[in-house]
This record gives C-alpha cells, sequence and structure tokens, in this order.
C-alpha cells in the first residue's frame, strides 16, 4: 500500500469534513469537575459510582451522559456531522493539483507558455508582487497553427481562426530576491497561480524546484503542459480502469516528473482552488493604492491588466483612464534594479497608446530616456493635478477630433426631448462636442429662419435683403449645403431649444408653460418641481427651463416650498 498516496488523499478528504464533538457538557469541563471530586482516582467500582452520581447532579445531566461526555473529544469518538462529497475521479484530480502545488512551493522561477485568453493569469501575477516578462512565442505560434490544420483535416470544414484568441505569449516569473540568490521564496504565490492556469486552455510550465539532499543543493526542471490526462479528469469521467490499481496509476504519472515530492510533509501548505472573479482588488505598492483612491474628475480610474504591444513584447501598465470612449494608461515607476528599469524604457519606446509615466525622482532616469511618453516625476505624493493637466490635453484633442468628424456626419434628430449625453455616448464621442455641434447647427437653422422670413417679403427696396431672400431657392435646387448643412434637417433644428445636455421642443417648452401658469399650479418652487416630474424632465433641466420659459425663483430660506416662482417676462 502506497502510504503517501493514502495521507494525501485522507488531507484532502479532511478539508471536506466537518467534524464535531458529541456531548451534553464540555468534555474537559465534565473531566475537571469528575476529577475534583474523587480527588484523585476513585479506588473501587462504589466510590466511583458514587462520584459520577454527584458530579452528574451537579452537571443536571444523566450519569450515562457524563460517562459518554468524559472522553467525547478524542478524535475516535467523535462524529461526522456532514461531508461534501466527490466522485474518485474528481478527489484524483484534486490530488494531483495539490501535489503540483506543493512542488511548486519549492520552485525558485517559473515559466508559462499560455495562449487565448490570458488576462486572469496576469492580473493573478501583478497581484503577487512577482516580477515577470512577457513575449510572444514564435515556438508557440507555430504549435497552434499545427493544431489548427489538425483541426481542419479532423473536421472537414472551416475553424474559425481568431489572432487575439490563438495568440501565445511566453511568461516568465521570479521575484526581486532572486536577482541576488538562489530563492525559494516565491513558491507561495507560485502555487497559487497554478489553479487559474488549469481553466486555461493551451498552456505548459516549467518550473526550476529547488531541491536539498546530502550532496547539497541542486536545481530540478519540473515540466508539465494541459495534455496531462490526470489535469483532464471530470466529476463525469470514469475512474481508472479496474487492471490498473490508483496506486500504480499515481505512480506511473510520478514518474513523468523530474523532481520528487512528499505530499505528507507538506500536506499543510497545499492550496486551495479559489474562485479568482471573487477575490478583491489588492495593491502592489502604497503608492498604487494612494493613486487608485483618487478623483480625476469625469475620469474612472480601472486597474486591470491591459496588454499592449511593445514590438515582440508586451507591456501591461498599472491602471488604465477611461472616459467617454477615451482611454489614457498610467504606469507608476517605484523603486527597482537597474536591469528592471532599462527593460521598461526598452518597451516603453515601442508602445504606440497613450501612456503616462509617474516616476520616483529617486531612479536614474530622466524625461530624455522616454520621448515618446508624458512624464510626471514626483515625490512621495502622487502629483494628481500634474495627471489632471496632461488628461486635459487628450480631451482637448479628442473634443476636436469628435467635432471634426461630427461636422461631416447627418444625425437628424426627432421626439419632444433628445438626450445628448446619450447620443454621444451612442456615436462615441465627447458630450461636449456633439452639443458645441449641434449648437452651430441651431445658429445656422436661425440664420436660416431669418433667410425665410425675408423670402416671403417678395421684392424688397433693399438689394441685400433680396440677394438673401434668393439664397434658401438656391441652396435648395443645388442640394448642397457647404454653409447651412441640409436645409431639411436645418428646418428639424428650429423647433429646438438647447439646455444643458438636451434639445427641448419648442411645443413641449410651450405646454410646460401653460402647465406653470394655471392657477396654484407654479407659485412655489416645489410646485414647479411636480410639473416638470409629470413631463419626465431631468433635474438639471429645472432652472434652465424656468429661465428659458421667463421665471425667476424667490427664495427664502432653503426650503422649495417657501421659494416663489414669478414670471419675469413674457416669451
Amino acid at each position: 500500500m502506497n502510504y503517501r498516496f493514502i495521507r494525501g488523499l485522507s488531507q484532502l478528504l479532511g478539508r471536506r469534513t466537518v467534524i464535531e464533538t458529541d456531548a451534553a457538557v464540555d468534555p474537559s469541563l465534565a473531566r475537571e469537575t469528575v476529577f475534583e471530586a474523587c480527588r484523585g482516582m476513585a479506588l473501587s467500582p462504589a466510590e466511583r459510582k458514587e462520584t459520577l452520581q454527584k458530579v452528574a447532579k451537579e452537571l443536571s445531566i444523566s450519569v450515562k451522559e457524563l460517562e459518554k461526555a468524559l472522553w467525547a473529544d478524542l478524535e475516535e469518538n467523535q462524529i461526522v456531522k456532514s461531508f461534501v462529497s466527490l466522485s474518485p475521479a474528481e478527489l484524483l484530480k484534486q490530488y494531483n493539483i495539490s501535489l503540483t502545488q506543493t512542488l511548486l512551493f519549492r520552485a525558485v522561477d517559473l515559466d508559462i507558455w499560455i495562449k487565448g485568453d490570458f488576462q486572469k493569469i496576469l492580473w493573478k501575477i501583478l497581484r503577487s508582487g512577482l516580477m515577470y516578462s512577457l513575449e510572444d512565442t514564435d515556438e508557440e505560434r507555430g504549435k497552434i497553427e499545427r493544431e489548427i490544420n489538425r483541426e481542419k483535416e479532423e473536421k472537414k470544414g472551416d475553424v474559425k481562426e481568431n489572432f487575439e484568441e490563438l495568440k501565445a505569449v511566453h511568461l516568465h516569473l521570479d521575484g526581486p530576491a532572486s536577482l541576488f540568490r538562489i530563492s525559494e521564496r516565491y513558491g507561495n504565490s507560485f502555487a497559487k497561480i497554478f489553479p487559474a492556469l488549469l481553466k486555461s486552455k493551451g498552456w505548459r510550465l516549467k518550473a526550476g524546484i529547488l531541491h536539498k539532499g546530502y550532496q547539497g543543493k541542486r536545481i530540478l526542471n519540473f515540466t508539465l503542459d494541459d495534455s496531462e490526462k490526470f489535469f483532464k479528469i471530470t466529476s463525469e469521467a470514469a475512474v481508472y480502469p479496474e487492471t490498473l490499481s490508483p496506486e500504480l496509476q499515481i505512480k506511473e504519472e510520478k514518474e513523468k516528473y523530474e523532481a520528487r515530492v512528499e505530499i505528507g510533509k507538506e500536506a499543510g501548505k497545499e492550496a486551495r482552488i479559489e474562485e479568482i472573479d471573487a477575490e478583491e482588488a489588492t495593491y502592489d505598492s502604497t503608492l498604487e493604492q494612494m493613486f487608485g483612491s483618487l478623483s480625476l474628475g469625469s475620469w474612472k480610474i480601472k486597474r486591470e491588466p491591459t496588454i499592449l504591444k511593445a514590438g515582440k513584447y508586451a507591456f501591461v501598465p498599472d491602471f488604465s483612464l477611461q472616459r467617454d470612449g477615451m482611454r489614457v494608461y498610467l504606469e507608476i515607476v517605484g523603486f527597482w534594479t537597474p536591469e528592471y528599469i532599462e527593460n521598461k524604457i526598452k518597451k516603453l519606446k515601442q508602445v504606440k497608446e497613450p501612456v503616462i509615466l509617474l516616476i520616483d525622482r529617486k531612479l536614474k532616469c530622466s524625461e530624455k530616456d522616454f520621448p515618446s511618453q508624458e512624464v510626471i516625476f514626483f515625490d512621495k505624493k502622487i502629483p494628481a493635478n500634474e495627471v489632471m493637466q496632461i488628461l486635459r490635453k487628450y480631451e482637448e484633442k479628442k473634443l476636436s477630433e469628435d467635432r471634426s468628424r461630427l461636422e461631416k456626419l447627418e444625425f437628424p434628430i426627432s421626439g419632444e426631448l433628445v438626450n445628448l449625453e446619450k447620443m454621444a455616448a451612442d456615436k462615441g464621442v465627447l458630450p461636449d462636442a456633439l452639443k458645441e455641434v449641434v449648437a452651430d447647427r441651431l445658429a445656422k437653422a436661425g440664420e436660416l429662419e431669418e433667410i425665410e422670413e425675408l423670402g416671403k417679403l417678395g421684392e424688397s427696396e433693399r438689394t441685400g435683403e433680396f440677394e438673401k431672400a434668393r439664397e434658401l431657392e438656391e441652396l435648395r435646387e443645388s442640394g448642397k449645403a457647404e454653409e447651412f448643412g441640409k436645409v431639411e434637417d436645418l428646418e428639424k433644428y428650429q423647433n429646438y431649444v438647447l439646455l444643458e445636455n438636451y434639445l427641448i421642443h419648442r411645443q413641449l417648452l410651450e405646454r410646460i408653460d401653460q402647465d406653470l401658469e394655471r392657477p396654484g399650479a407654479g407659485e412655489t418652487y416645489a410646485d414647479a418641481v411636480k410639473v416638470f416630474e409629470g413631463f419626465g424632465l431631468d433635474r438639471s433641466l429645472y432652472y434652465p427651463v424656468l429661465e428659458q420659459l421667463g421665471y425667476k425663483v424667490i427664495w427664502a430660506g432653503l426650503s422649495e416650498e417657501n421659494a416663489k416662482v414669478k414670471k419675469a417676462k413674457k416669451v
């Protein structure tokens, strides 16, 4: 019998078991009370019986319950309250995972090759505080292409080729201490990454395992990939064949390892599988936590591992800053080794996306090292104002680009209330850019209205007015609208008023005005609010609508009930 194997399974099953002590009173209290009552040992059955009866009465339990409670906390007397069952195949799968994790506790470094969605793996690595390098691998890409060709031959049909899904990368993991000496202090982090790796596709790993023997320390290579059958066992899968015992099967699989492990000694260290999505976000440093808590106006701070292309390598910034379709990345460069900084500079020179760098002044580098990036040097505290200044540059650039694009677009308007913020989000532009273009078209619509009015006058004594009146007909006949835009669209704008982030139809404003003028309907600001709510207006429109309709609010304190609404002029 393989005792190590049995001991490993026992450890795993024990974690799924809830064991309780079945006793009427606390066993330690029962023993203490009994031994105090008999003052040592009972010298006869009669004395024992008398002592038990006395203690049972004192503890308000029966003699039988007392005798049961005396040793109920011993392991052989405890009972199993509940057990989360699993199939034999799933148990063996958990055993193999724990076996591998126990081995990784002794790893000094780790190399992972993976294709497809590796975002969660990167997220785990970033949280662990490990140092890493990441690059595309031609070797993996060749394997993927061969796999695609094999699938095509097997399925005799088209197989969808998605570069993003099939993209292969090589991750090398270690820690700062590894730069100076061989260290297995990062093995715990390596082991925690392994369950997340199992959820990926097309992976393989190689770990350097520190082996301590009579001949001293040696580094042994441990390799594994997703083709290993014992990691693909599911709860529905069949158990190992009866012709081959589980012990022999495990032994054969273990012979594939290039390093030996003793699971019994490390059973307490085995990591449990944890759901990545359920973990709370953690920060690698105080500076990152400080930046993550900042408020940058309309910009949202996201801490997620976005992969940016940096030549044949990849760069993963600390944060992404997002607003209205814009995305700017930010990297905090604290104290690291010269080699780390040099590698960072090489990568950043090849990144095309906008990246803001926050660099500790203690580091021996300058803005000249980062010619294509926005650089901010800091001492201890994050300079939020300087970050906002750079973000405003991107806002202005985006505003100009969006405005130029919107001026060439047709976006017909309809309805009584047009939400420009929603329209901007649908078109992927800044709300301010859309508002500027809409305001410009409203102005042109006003000019067009003047031309139409002049056209109704017929011949005018003033030649200039006569020429203006003819301009409308020329626009209609030519079908061009370089100056005023399409006449038909501009005529629709004549019916709207721009207030805050909304276009409001004049007919809606008239109906609101009529309701406000009804006796008792709009005497106070609170009354006006009820009218606005009836028309479904956003709260940001209350004051602008009142001003547009010629009302003013006279406040007498902070209460809306006491604020009077009066019409200042007739519109």
